[in-house]
């Protein structure tokens, strides 16, 4: 049976003070933080109930002052989750909603709409790109092998609409190419290891870290693989 009450609580305590949290979940390789538990990374990052447990709005009254432990792990996670998704957006939200009440006047007609249905219309829907935009738009960087470049351009080049505004939010966070279009999105290649690992991103600098493949075939199968599981994971060593 699932552990409850003083069993979970101690539990929870026993794994945060488990060496190796660091390395595991922060992706520390070398140094003494390596072998951090979260109870001491939490403590020596000073982990607070804010916005981001570094630094913004607090989360709860005198939430710089609260220190985040294993016993109210769980409750900063969901109020930074309420921050985030909700409370914190809550301006953007309402002023979004008004700007669409003044285009629209006194109509409802508009809240007929599904929320996939109003995002492609006003952002617009298909992704599309050809081979030789491809071959020009997307940077080699690190070296990268010019035969691994035009096998990804070849798996990109034949991907449905779909999965090519998968691809975009894989690598930019965004499923939508930007005014310019794929000239503008600057896009970057960059060689990973090790070969025939799934392949990895790093959103913030709009870079896709491409390991050797066999075939496009390989290439397209752990692309897609990438595609559909990574979410929250894009840069995690655990992918490959």
């Amino acid at each position: 049976p699932p552990l409850q009450g003083e069993a979970l609580a101690e539990f929870r305590r026993e794994a945060a003070q488990r060496p190796g949290w660091a390395k595991d979940y922060l992706g520390v390789k070398s140094g003494d933080s390596m072998d951090w538990s979260f109870d001491a990374y939490s403590k020596a990052c000073c982990i607070t109930f804010c916005e981001t447990g570094l630094s913004g709005p607090e989360l709860c009254e005198g939430g710089s002052n609260r220190a985040v432990d294993a016993s109210n792990l769980e409750e900063f996670v969901e109020s930074a989750a309420y921050w985030w998704l909700r409370e914190g957006i809550a301006p953007q939200v309402a002023a979004f909603r008004q700007g669409v009440e003044d285009v629209s006047g006194s109509s409802s007609a508009i809240w007929a709409f599904e929320a996939s249905e109003l995002s492609a219309l006003f952002c617009g829907g298909h992704v599309e790109w050809t081979k030789e935009q491809l071959q020009g738009h997307l940077r080699p960087k690190g070296g990268i092998d010019i035969q691994d470049l035009d096998l990804l351009v070849e798996v990109l080049a034949r991907l449905t609409p779909d999965r090519r505004g998968q691809f975009l939010e894989f690598v930019t966070a965004c499923p939508r190419l930007p005014p310019g279009g794929l000239s503008a999105a600057e896009i970057s290649v960059s060689p990973a290891q090790p070969a025939g690992s799934l392949p990895r991103a790093r959103t913030c600098s709009k870079e896709l870290r491409l390991p050797k493949y066999a075939s496009a075939a390989q290439l397209e199968e752990r692309l897609l693989w990438a595609l559909d599981n990574a979410e929250g994971l894009y840069d995690d060593d655990r992918m490959g």
